[in-house]
């Protein structure tokens, strides 16, 4: 089976993922991440804006529904109750 980009892997391509994890250590507050990482949360939200998701269960579904493509990202999906967390907890500034 081929593999084929995804229009949303060509849009994240120009980001380099070594530049953005730098970023993310000078911005990130309180502990340590678990389950998900900082890439994960920039890559779901990313996703979600694009498709115009609305709710947090509603980006959880999608998320899972696109597993396979999430893994050529780099990502993987993130629980709806982590997702929330992360996003109170870490700083917009670093998106």
């Amino acid at each position: 089976m081929s593999h084929s980009n995804t229009a949303f892997h060509q849009l994240l391509k120009p980001l380099s993922r070594h530049e953005f994890e730098a970023e993310a250590k000078k911005h990130h507050v309180g502990q340590k991440l678990r389950s998900a990482t900082r890439w994960d949360q920039f890559v779901g939200m990313a996703m979600s804006q694009l498709s115009g998701r609305q709710s947090l269960r509603d980006i959880q579904s999608n998320l899972e529904a696109q597993q396979h493509k999430l893994y050529h990202l780099g990502a993987k999906p993130i629980a709806r109750s982590t997702l929330a967390r992360l996003n109170e907890v870490q700083p917009a500034e670093l998106y």
